[in-house]
């Protein structure tokens, strides 16, 4: 079925609701500038994170007239005024959140801004349906409806450079999810190091999920040491050679050559540097991989006497992170290779469970309908009172008045957010007998209906004083007074009561026994009626009849002939007011039909 289009417009904008609860005083009203004056606004609700104080102000407009809603959908008549906008509930809230609103009914040709601030601490992590219920009043017709919303509250979790950690906290014990965040990817040189905090240590890439057992705050040291990179021959800085310029002009064009392990050239500095004033440095940025190289130095002669002069040459390999030597030829290897150590810290917590909470009752659990019990927490704050496993609204007092059946429990949570339910309770409440009505006939008062009475006890009052031996469906009354019969459940012990006034008839001697013929029913159709009724008995009169229609008190309202030959009449009921009403058909022979009569319009 399609829902009230006013009410889906606004609602469909109202992203988590609101329910005017105290706790969290104090919103401020920061709506967009520029917005129109007749229009509807309301943002989305941020998600939260379970464990993590949450406080939240959601600012919204309200419509004035039923325009902004033509604006989306053309089936709405535009121009209506909306005289009232009114919040009336959310249901479905995550435990440790509440709400309130800075106002709730908005009398919208004056004011239609407001604010809602959600604040607490969300203690479980979950999607919530909400159930938001708003009414709207248009040309003086109310109409309320209800929409589903959700709030999202994310699981607890810790991030830090090395490490994260789901579950970082928990009531009586906890299961951290730990994941490290330097994996290794399979390449060698990752070293790790864990400390839990609580006595286990673990030098494994990915620890998984570590189990603390104890209440108690624990710190977890983490540590990685990457000793995956390569060596890198930054630079050769030469600092002596054993050559000198042939021509004696200056000192020697040096040139640098690098041949790896199998003598094949891998760097040439080329080319030479003029008259090389030492030391001097060539950039080699070299990679280096396993086993000897050789550093040869070189003066560049142009040809002269043969060819170039070696100035020195040495072996190196990746560790030779030092000065060489060889002879006069001394070169400086600056060999790079980068370790890398990451630590970091985090913390976890594990909150001691409470005691069960008691429940404790003021009076007897056993108690029929329209009384109470009092249950009593044994916890004077922090409850949550529950039916068959169902949350009771508001119920978060130490007392929870009761008047119904069920199964009573009681969760208390502290303010670390663990929680503790109680054994359940037991509360039974028996239903109250069936309102003993009886009906007036000649000063006889007799019960109207005896067909649940196996297992049942009566008592006749006169005032407030029970009449002795009077414990039969009929009594005779004697005198004017106001008669009461009180019927008792032997099973339950449970009793209901219904008395009446009743006026003595002196034309009638209840107290003379007279025989009577037996009561048949009578077909009154429709019962209940409305404005006309009809009486039907199982064949056609042989004889006249006298129809009498009375009160449940016995006071003759109507009495009309029936004549002889009919089957059926029919009584218009515009004269009666709702209630129910005796007919009693009554034949010469003294056959009776009698039936109850009930008009509710």
């Amino acid at each position: 079925m399609r829902k009230p289009l006013l009410l889906l417009c606004f609602l469909s904008a109202l992203s988590a609701g609101v329910f005017a609860q105290t706790g969290c005083p104090g919103c401020s009203t920061n709506l967009p500038a520029n917005l129109p004056a007749d229009t509807i606004y309301l943002p989305q609700i941020p998600d939260g994170t379970a464990g993590q104080a949450y406080s939240k102000d959601i600012s919204f407009r309200m419509p004035k007239t039923t325009t902004p809603v033509h604006a989306v959908d053309s089936t709405t008549p535009p121009g209506l005024t909306l005289s009232t906008m009114e919040i009336l509930s959310i249901d479905g809230l995550p435990p440790g959140l509440t709400w309130e609103a800075s106002q709730l009914v908005f009398q919208t040709a004056n004011e239609t801004d407001g604010c809602i601030r959600i604040c607490g601490t969300p203690l479980v992590s979950d999607s919530f349906k909400l159930t938001v219920k708003i009414r709207a009043t248009v040309l003086f017709i109310k109409q309320e409806d209800t929409f589903p919303m959700s709030l999202y509250i994310a699981p607890k979790s810790s991030t830090t450079d090395g490490f994260s950690m789901d579950n970082v906290s928990g009531c009586g014990t906890a299961s951290v999810e730990f994941t490290n965040n330097i994996p290794s990817g399979g390449v060698s040189g990752f070293f790790y190091t864990w400390d839990f905090g609580d006595g286990d240590f673990s030098n494994e890439e990915d620890p998984g999920t570590h189990v603390y057992e104890q209440p108690g705050t624990y710190i977890v040291n983490y540590q990685a040491i990457v000793d995956s990179a390569s060596f890198v021959l930054e630079s050769a800085r030469v600092l002596g050679v054993t050559c000198v310029d042939q021509l004696g002009l200056g000192a020697p064009d040096l040139y640098v050559l690098i041949k790896d392990p199998n003598g094949t050239l891998v760097y040439n500095s080329s080319p030479a540097v003029d008259n090389t004033a030492l030391p001097r440095s060539f950039m080699t940025n070299l990679k280096l991989g396993p086993g000897n190289y050789t550093i040869e130095v070189w003066d560049e002669d142009g040809g002269l006497k043969g060819g170039d002069d070696a100035c020195g040459s040495i072996s190196f390999n990746a560790l030779s992170n030092d000065t060489l030597i060889s002879g006069g030829f001394r070169v400086v290897m600056n060999i790079i290779h980068v370790v890398d150590t990451i630590r970091s810290t985090d913390t976890v917590r594990v909150y001691p469970l409470p005691a069960l909470p008691l429940i404790s009752a003021n009076d007897q659990t056993v108690f029929c309908a329209g009384d109470s019990v009092q249950l009593k927490a044994s916890y004077s704050s922090g409850n949550q009172w529950l039916l068959n496993d169902v949350w009771i609204t508001d119920a978060v007092d130490s007392v929870l008045t009761v008047k119904q059946s069920g199964i009573y429990q009681v969760l208390h949570t502290t303010a670390d957010g663990c929680s503790a339910i109680s054994a359940p309770q037991q509360v039974t409440v028996h239903p109250l007998p069936t309102t003993p009505v009886y009906i007036n006939i000649n000063n006889s008062l007799r019960l109207y209906d005896t067909t649940n009475l196996a297992n049942y006890a009566l008592q006749w009052y006169n005032g407030p004083n029970p009449i002795p031996g009077a414990t039969e469906f009929r009594y005779c009354a004697t005198e004017s007074s106001t008669y009461g019969l009180e019927v008792i459940d032997l099973a339950t012990g449970c009793r209901n009561y219904y008395s009446l006034f009743i006026a003595l008839n002196p034309l009638y001697d209840c107290t003379i026994g007279t025989s009577e013929a037996a009561v048949l029913p009578l077909n009154i159709q429709p019962n209940p009626a409305q404005t006309q009724a009809s009486l039907l008995w199982p064949q056609v009169l042989s004889e006249d009849a006298q129809l009498l229609l009375r009160d449940l008190s016995g006071r003759l309202l109507e009495q009309r002939r029936v004549a002889q030959g009919t089957q059926q009449i029919n009584i218009p009921l515009d004269d009666f007011a709702n209630g129910i009403y005796l007919l009693d058909l009554q034949l010469a022979s003294g056959q009776r039909f009698s039936g109850k009569l009930v008009v509710l319009r």
